[in-house]
């Protein structure tokens, strides 16, 4: 150490007091250390999902004393549930509801609909909004004097869309040719009923059978909210042609017609379960599957889910109502003086019918079921003229009345240019209207 120069003793004295002066001036490690926790990902099941629904609450930025809650509509509500669930009173429901048939439609509110409330921080309604469809909102406002309603009815825009598709092995059925073109049960629906007295959909639909369709788009701010009507429809069934095309006439009625003028519709509909599939057809030596020798099937089993309606196949009045050993609960309904019709097999009864009562058309009668001698769940439906029975498929059925001659100019004049756009599409050929209007394929 004696011999170490002393110069360099201080200079690295210095140096170990700097650089423990700057050891010191550094930030610990330690104290501002951002921790990292896992978090998992996955979503964990919910025990009771519709908590997460209700309330929904936003804060009125302007004026903070006023709070918006929206509540969604779960299956079994009614408007005072929905009252009590946003701490709303008994006595401003009261109130509301005693504007009578302006306010009528909150009685019929369904689940996945919503009510939005704006409410102040004192918990007084102020508001309350609800939108039955797209095109019709309610608004109902406290005011001095009490609560007043008002209907904001919204103007659409109406576009014309088509589909066409073809029956095939791997969609041997309209629903599921329907729902390969990208149609809606909706509109599946319409076309059945369009159809629905020339063609039986659980019998007659053959491989390569086609269809076409011009139906409404309904538009509110440049959004689909809604379809609307089926405008035009053309079904080549089994080598044969139906066109129909819908006509409003001079008393604002709408039905369906085919161009000549002839009435789409008849006395009867060839199915009365739509989209089922025929399981027994008619067959006056047919075996029978519980007795096991031959016995004649004078009507045609329908196949279908348990609880699927029946609709009565025409106008007439109920002459049986009620429950045998080997038909189960069973309907026959007499269509005037030549015309009968049996529903057997059914689960239940829908409400009111009885002996005696008058149904119309398409009118649910009661329910597949399985009752009496069957073996699952079907639909026997047979069909008598003059108490003979006929087969419900071939029989043929009185039409309704067509265009009068003195209508007829006017018909055609006023459905050509939907029809001619309807035979564009079934065509395969797009094209430029001469009147500007705008025609296109909705999967676009």
């Amino acid at each position: 150490m004696d011999e170490y120069p002393k110069s360099h003793l201080k200079t690295a004295v210095i140096l170990t007091v700097c650089l423990a002066i700057a050891i010191a001036a550094l930030p610990d490690k330690e104290v501002n250390r951002v921790t990292t926790v896992p978090v998992s990902l996955s979503i964990q099941p919910t025990e009771n999902i519709e908590e997460l629904s209700t309330p929904e609450t936003s804060f009125d930025l302007e004026n903070p004393e006023i709070i918006w809650e929206e509540i969604k509509i779960r299956p079994g509500d009614s408007l005072s549930t929905i009252f009590k669930r946003a701490g709303l009173s008994a006595r401003e429901l009261q109130e509301i509801m005693s504007l009578g048939n302006d306010v009528s439609v909150l009685g019929k509110i369904k689940p996945g609909q919503s009510i939005q409330f704006e409410v102040t921080q004192e918990g007084t309604l102020k508001t309350l909004l609800y939108e039955e469809t797209p095109l019709k909102k309610l608004t109902v406002k406290n005011s001095n004097d009490g609560f007043d309603s008002e209907w904001d009815l919204v103007e659409p825009e109406v576009l014309i869309s088509y589909k066409t598709s073809r029956i095939t092995a791997d969609h041997p059925s309209l629903y599921h040719a329907g729902k390969a073109a990208g149609l809606s049960d909706n509109l599946i629906m319409q076309l059945s009923y369009v159809f629905q007295w020339d063609i039986s959909f659980a019998l007659d639909l053959r491989r390569g059978d086609t269809f076409a369709l011009l139906y409404e788009d309904i538009y509110v701010d440049g959004e689909i909210v809604e379809e609307g009507r089926i405008l035009a429809a053309q079904f080549e069934n089994m080598g044969k042609t139906y066109t129909a095309v819908l006509y409003e006439n001079d008393q604002g009625r709408s039905s369906y017609f085919a161009p000549n003028g002839r009435s789409m519709r008849k006395a009867f509909i060839r199915d009365p379960v739509h989209f089922s599939h025929v399981s027994s057809r008619f067959n006056m030596k047919r075996l029978h599957p519980i007795h096991k020798r031959v016995m004649p099937h004078r009507g045609i089993d329908y196949a279908a889910n348990r609880g699927t309606p029946v609709l009565a196949s025409g106008d007439g009045k109920v002459t049986i109502a009620r429950r045998y050993n080997a038909s189960g609960r069973y309907v026959v309904i007499r269509h005037g003086e030549q015309y009968t019709t049996k529903y057997l097999h059914l689960s239940a009864f829908a409400k009111g019918i009885r002996a005696g009562k008058a149904v119309k058309q398409g009118q649910t009668i009661g329910y597949v079921g399985a009752t009496g001698w069957a073996t699952a769940p079907h639909l026997h439906y047979e069909f008598l003229v003059n108490g003979q029975h006929r087969n419900p498929r071939t029989v043929k059925l009185p039409k309704a009345q067509p265009i009068t001659e003195s209508n007829l100019a006017r018909f055609k004049q006023l459905t050509q240019p939907m029809l001619a756009r309807l035979e564009s599409v079934a065509g395969g050929r797009r094209y430029a209207l001469a009147d500007g209007g705008d025609i296109r394929d909705s999967s676009d």
